[in-house]
Formats: C-alpha cells, sequence, structure tokens
C-alpha cells in the first residue's frame, strides 16, 4: 500500500489573491480621490480599513506558514511574497496619509495623477501575476511578461516622478507647498519600486518552480 502525501497548503494562494485586491481597491479608492476631488479624510478612512484588511491577511499568511506541512514554494518566498505585498499596500496608505496630514488639496499639475494612473496600472498588473501563481507551469510566459510589464511602469513611473519634481520647483513659489508636494512625489515613486519588488519575487518564483 503507497504512502499518501499530505497535499500542499492551497491556502496561501487565496491569501496573496486576497492582498492583491486589497492593494487594487487602495489604489482605486487613491485615484479617484485625485480624480473626484472628494474629501480627503474620509478616503484615508477607507484606505486604512482596506490597509487594515491586508494586515489581517499577512498575519494569517505567518500563521499558515509555521502551520503547513507542504507549501506551494519554499517557506522562504512566501514571507517574502506577502511581506512585499503587504509594503506595497502600506505605502499606498502612506500616500493619502500625508495627503491629509500636509492638508495639501488638490495638486496643480497633472503629473501626481499621471502617476497615480500608472500605480494603478502596476498594481493590476500584480494582481494578474499573482493568479497565474496557481498554475505556474501552465502560465510561466504569462507570468514572465507580467514582471516585465511592472518593470516598465516603474520606469514610467521614475520618468513622472523626476519631471513632475521638476516641475513643481519651477512652477511653485511656496517652499512649504514643494515641501509637502515632493514627499507626496518620492512616496508614490518608492511604491512604485514595492511593486517591481513583488514582481522580482513573483519571476524568482516562476523561474526557480517552473
Amino acid at each position: 500500500m503507497g504512502i499518501k502525501l499530505k497535499p500542499q497548503d492551497e491556502r496561501f494562494f487565496e491569501y496573496f489573491e486576497d492582498s492583491t485586491e486589497a492593494i487594487s481597491e487602495a489604489a482605486h479608492i487613491l485615484k479617484a480621490f485625485f480624480e473626484d476631488r472628494s474629501d480627503p479624510a474620509m478616503n484615508l478612512e477607507r484606505i486604512n480599513e482596506v490597509e487594515h484588511h491586508g494586515d489581517r491577511i499577512f498575519l494569517k499568511t505567518i500563521e499558515r506558514i509555521n502551520h503547513s506541512f507542504i507549501t506551494p514554494f519554499d517557506r522562504e518566498d512566501i514571507l517574502l511574497l506577502a511581506q512585499d505585498l503587504n509594503r506595497v499596500l502600506d505605502h499606498i496608505q502612506g500616500t493619502m496619509e500625508k495627503v491629509v496630514i500636509y492638508k495639501v488639496g488638490q495638486p496643480k499639475e497633472r503629473y501626481v495623477l499621471d502617476l497615480v494612473n500608472v500605480l494603478v496600472e502596476a498594481t493590476e498588473e500584480v494582481k494578474f501575476a499573482v493568479r497565474k501563481l496557481r498554475e505556474l507551469r501552465v502560465h510561466h510566459r504569462e507570468i514572465i511578461e507580467s514582471c516585465e510589464k511592472i518593470r516598465a511602469f516603474e520606469h514610467q513611473g521614475d520618468n513622472l516622478y523626476r519631471t513632475g519634481i521638476a516641475s513643481l520647483f519651477e512652477n511653485t513659489e511656496d517652499v512649504i507647498e514643494i515641501i509637502k508636494w515632493k514627499e507626496i512625489y518620492e512616496h508614490l515613486e518608492t511604491t512604485l519600486d514595492y511593486c517591481e519588488t513583488v514582481s522580482n519575487v513573483i519571476k524568482g518564483i516562476a523561474v526557480k518552480y517552473v
């Protein structure tokens, strides 16, 4: 009689997918705020709720790592991906928080919204790539291509960041306003950096387990 191995724990994929849904939701709330000029405090509260949900998912992931017999891939990779996804969500929340704390209102130039739009596209691509991890071998090429798209979004974000900062210094006389918006630009650019970090982890997993 053959030995039956315990099947690998599929719950991790649910956690990863839930995390990307939270990231996408938070990014769209941020985008809607800059487009509609709605109440910043209300939008921060909405993103805070999403961020708290993301934290709970992250804690569940950690607990699951400690109790799972067979995982879909190395525990180190699971932890790394969970941490980096959570970091993206934290930074989206941090951007909205700075808007509220600094009472900056709406940006005078389009580059902030352009940067947020790129962030939304990057988070949607992260969501796409993570959903393909369930059948990694079948969707290997799609995952790699998706990771390259995320990297391209990060480069696009870098260009918008540089252009936006240059325009900010050129067209804004109030030094305090420059400092406030510069921090918001930097926070958005860093969030895109973390999206690329997520894509690097996903790509590493795809290469390792194909």
